[in-house]
């Protein structure tokens, strides 16, 4: 595995949550917990936008940053962790649940850990 192939697979990931956030909206916030309303709709979308502009700029990290790869890997490192960190906080709090919340947390975790494991390979 490389830092190339993590940033695809995040790219991935964040493409499937933000699909989920702009065409199925209602479902997506539902099996989160949340309870629907025309506000809430419109704020996912504006969120899915902004997950689809992350997928992107993501999916282009290892194109554009060649030689500071592992640089950006810490960086994504970070980030990754800091959604993890809101996640687990609004599981523990009960603001968010079900599968995926809980799948979501499990796979950003995988994900923060390689991205530290593998950005330090690198350097």
């Amino acid at each position: 595995m490389s830092l190339k192939l993590l940033f695809r697979i995040l790219a991935a990931i964040l493409t499937l949550n933000a699909l989920g956030l702009l065409f199925a909206t209602s479902t997506f916030l539902g099996m989160a917990g949340f309870t629907e309303s025309p506000s809430l709709i419109t704020l996912g979308q504006g969120f899915g936008v902004m997950v689809l502009s992350l997928a992107i700029i993501h999916w282009r990290i290892p194109d554009i940053a060649s030689s500071v790869m592992p640089a950006f890997g810490k960086l994504a490192a970070i980030i990754v962790s800091l959604n993890v960190l809101l996640v687990l906080y609004h599981t523990v709090t009960g603001q968010i649940s079900g599968a995926i919340a809980y799948s979501n947390l499990i796979v950003l975790v995988v994900l923060a850990v390689l991205f530290f494991m593998y950005s330090r390979k690198s350097a």
